[in-house]
């Protein structure tokens, strides 16, 4: 059975690192990447001697950020690195839904981003109450465990894509909300539902349960 792998470029469809790769003009034209070589035959991981694709969507963004494209690929490794593999060639299968590179909840994150994006000064203000009223170090210790847990790469991603999205806001704590409130969302599953509330509780006063 053939292994299938994962790859996450820029919204072109573009690897991050270079910007010369072009993985969804591969998979229109249905060829494979080219064979890459190496001076003295070896191939390793983080070098421009191989095609970095993970075994999970959740572990595609090292290095890359979202919003981006997720693409299946398929080929023979010749190098790993933890979730990270290498490859000579390979050959790009279809597109998939980009909110899976968040991890499983995925796509509340991405509803969470816009509700970042689109929140109103009033909504603003009660967050930066919200998160005030939740005990600092209740708060840190559910930091700290979802910050331990898995999906280190998609914890990430989610976490600096949804601060950003609510750049615009006046209080830095409105925006810490939603970078805590993504990271509780990555990691839901890998924390207890005490950490979880700690970190999502104040978005959900505000904007109510996960979506």
């Amino acid at each position: 059975m053939t292994k299938t792998y994962f790859k996450a470029t820029d919204t072109e469809g573009r690897d991050f690192h270079t910007g010369t790769v072009d993985y969804a003009g591969h998979l229109a034209s249905g060829k494979p990447l080219k064979r890459l070589t190496s001076d003295d035959g070896v191939y390793e991981c983080c070098t421009d001697t191989v095609y970095h694709a993970s075994d999970t969507p959740s572990e595609t963004l090292i290095g890359g950020k979202f919003p981006c494209r997720l693409f299946e690929i398929t080929g023979r490794p010749v190098a790993q690195s933890g979730r990270k593999y290498g490859f000579r060639s390979l050959r790009v299968v279809r597109e998939v839904p980009a909110w899976q590179a968040l991890g499983p909840n995925g796509e509340q994150v991405v509803a969470l981003i816009a509700q970042a994006a689109g929140a109103t000064p009033d909504q603003i203000t009660r967050l930066d109450a919200a998160r005030d009223a939740v005990w600092g170090a209740a708060r840190g210790a559910a930091w700290d465990a979802a910050r331990g847990a898995a999906r280190g790469a998609a914890r990430d991603a989610a976490r600096g894509a949804a601060r950003g999205a609510a750049r615009d806001a006046v209080w830095g704590a409105a925006r810490d909300a939603a970078r805590d409130a993504a990271l509780a969302l990555v990691v839901k599953d890998l924390v207890t539902d005490t950490q979880f509330d700690a970190l999502y509780g104040p978005w959900a006063s505000v904007f109510g349960p996960p979506q």
